[in-house]
């Protein structure tokens, strides 16, 4: 088989090697983040009401994509890793991992499609549905179950086009990633705009209309992926004795790595739910600011998409004062990028905010956002990078601690006491979330000992 080489990951200035890896897959994941917000933002263009539905499907459709990224970063991690000790393994570790994880979206999407309405249910939307303020709610509830339906459906497609974007990049094929990420993404908007937006001849006024837009571009994406990863990479046909065998390797690692990408999704999940309690409002503000959210975290999730494949060859080849150099440039790009964010949204407020959404309701929900976030997310974006770092390094259980001290233990009971305090509490409770936990990296990262070691060898590193 052919791949790459990789070398240059582990040769030249460290800085170099940063942009020149994340600068490709920046434009690729800034596209995809403002699509999300599109997608928001058509649905506002309808009814509130409208929103509110999409809003109580986005803790669901979250998880979905987390899940498709959580194989993908373990199929990463995985090739990193036998590309630097067993490259003869490559084209076997990429089938099965392949396999392994199509077959979890698979088991996944029979469990939660039998789910989907005491989902809903669980995150109040049977509650809202039955309130006497909506003026058609069955046909609400129906085109929500068409929509999530339908999400699930393709679910399997949309988790094929990460996984193998993210074989590429582990094999050094960033600049391709990158262009598939764009042509994925540059589908799903024209398709967007020409079935969502109101002014188009082929404008279809229902939710199930923005699954058949995912439907399409993600099934298209997956038999293209496939084709070009195929062509790079030659994969071998695998046996039934070698798919075996993969399974029967211990999974907990796997496990952990795609339960990291859940944390997020179950947090806006609580988050949803216990909103929904106090005022519906609230969906549909978290309908556009948790798609915000992302977009604002854009530098930090650029640099996920090439530190792990960065951070494990020069860890898994030995080379850990150039991982230590890794880290402090990174650290200091995401601090830095998060803080002049921080200050620009802050002079803005009101015109990002009035240009989202025109109800004046979720309105004032997202100049609170606006004020208080931005710098809670200085610590988030540590958090971020330094999680999907760990995971490169098989430091699986020190990133999911992680996860669950940032978005689970910290995030949900301040935002409980928030909301039982005042309306708008819940921003300032949140930053104040963010920020605790990027002292807790600063922790770890103040007691990581990673001792220089000579180039070629490879032993197990101190745990974090």
């Amino acid at each position: 088989m052919t791949v790459k080489n990789c070398t240059s990951l582990v040769e030249g200035k460290i800085s170099s090697i940063i942009w020149r890896n994340s600068q490709p897959m920046f434009m690729a994941i800034l596209l995809l983040l403002m699509y999300e917000l599109l997608e928001s933002t058509l649905m506002a263009l309808s009814s509130t009401e409208k929103l509110t539905a999409f809003g109580f499907t986005v803790p669901i459709t979250a998880a979905m994509t987390a899940l498709a990224v959580g194989t993908s970063i373990r199929c990463n991690n995985k090739v990193v890793k036998t590309a630097c000790l067993e490259k003869g393994n490559l084209s076997v570790t990429i089938g099965q991992a392949l396999i392994f994880s199509g077959l979890t979206l698979v088991i996944l999407t029979v469990l939660t499609l039998s789910l989907s309405e005491q989902l809903l249910h669980l995150l109040g939307n049977a509650s809202w549905l039955s309130s006497e303020l909506l003026v058609n709610p069955s046909q609400l509830a129906e085109e929500q179950s068409n929509y999530i339906n339908n999400r699930y459906f393709s679910w399997i497609f949309l988790g094929a086009v990460w996984q193998i974007n993210g074989i590429l990049r582990a094999l050094n094929f960033t600049l391709i990633a990158s262009n598939i990420m764009v042509a994925w993404v540059v589908l799903k908007g024209v398709l967007a705009l020409l079935l969502l937006l109101p002014q188009s001849p082929l404008y279809y006024d229902s939710l199930v209309s923005l699954s058949l837009v995912h439907a399409i571009s993600d099934i298209s994406f997956t038999f293209i992926s496939f084709y070009i990863l195929q062509r790079k990479v030659k994969l071998s046909r695998l046996s039934r004795v070698t798919v075996t065998a993969g399974f029967q390797r211990p999974k907990l690692a796997s496990i952990l790595v795609v339960f990291q990408q859940l944390i997020t999704p179950i947090s806006l999940a609580v988050l949803t739910i216990i909103a929904a309690a106090y005022n519906h409002t609230y969906i549909a503000a978290f309908a556009l600011i948790f798609k915000l959210e992302a977009i604002i975290l854009l530098i930090p999730m650029a640099l996920t998409t090439s530190m792990p494949a960065i951070i494990g060859f020069n860890y898994w080849s030995g080379h850990h004062e150039r991982v230590n150099q890794a880290y402090r440039f990174m650290f200091t790009l995401v601090l830095i990028s998060q803080f002049i964010i921080a200050v620009f949204l802050s002079y803005t407020v009101d015109f990002w905010a009035n240009s989202l959404c025109e109800h004046d309701s979720v309105t004032i929900h997202l100049k609170h956002f606006l004020n208080w976030l931005p710098w809670g997310y200085i610590g988030a974006g540590c958090v971020i990078v330094y999680q999907s770092t760990l995971n490169a390094k098989d430091k699986v259980i020190t990133a999911t601690l992680l996860g669950v001290t940032h978005r689970l233990a910290l995030i949900i009971p301040l935002a409980w006491l928030a909301m039982n305090d005042n309306e708008y509490s819940l921003y300032p409770a949140l930053m104040l979330a963010h920020l605790i936990a990027g002292s807790v990296v600063y922790y770890l990262v103040r007691r990581a000992n990673i001792p220089s070691r000579s180039k070629g060898q490879v032993k197990e590193a101190i745990e974090i």
